[in-house]
């Protein structure tokens, strides 16, 4: 594969998985993100199509018309609804304030039913909320709703 062909998708993968993780850390603004990701798919287009224009990139081989290809969105929106596909996320949090801790309930649903999947605990180990261990029974379910089990956590250490 040409230099420039593998230099411009380097460039471009790296771009694309700085926003997810930006995105990721913080969630709160991952919309935000996602407009950069747009944004930035639209403008690498428009930069591979000119280099492609000017002959400064000239795809001869099968790989160099690949990695021609790999550069554009239609792989990276593949890969990233793929990771999006595995990755578990929280239907539910709250926090609650109890003996001078702070609490806090994470609940996960089944993708399929809505069911409830597993119910976490946890406890800060100060007042602030700053670092969680996990704490209280940790609820798991089946997809009908039954439970499947369930583990009591005292300060991050599992009871039995």
């Amino acid at each position: 594969m040409g230099k420039k062909i593998l230099f411009f998708n380097i460039i471009y993968y790296a771009i694309i998985f700085v926003f997810i993780k930006m995105g990721r850390d913080d969630p709160s603004s991952s919309l935000g993100f996602g407009y950069f990701i747009i944004g930035f798919w639209i403008i690498a287009a428009i930069v591979l199509i000119l280099l492609l224009i000017k002959k400064v990139i000239h795809p001869k081989s099968t790989l160099e018309k690949i990695g021609i290809f790999t550069a554009t969105p239609i792989l990276s929106i593949a890969a990233v609804w793929l990771i999006l596909s595995f990755r578990e996320n929280a239907s539910s949090e709250s926090y609650f304030d109890k003996d001078n801790h702070r609490y806090k309930v994470i609940t996960f649903h089944y993708k399929k039913t809505s069911n409830v999947k597993r119910v976490e605990y946890y406890r800060s180990q100060d007042a602030t909320g700053g670092t969680w261990v996990r704490d209280s029974t940790w609820l798991y379910f089946s997809e009908s709703g039954d439970t499947l089990k369930k583990i009591k956590y005292k300060k991050d250490i599992e009871i039995k």
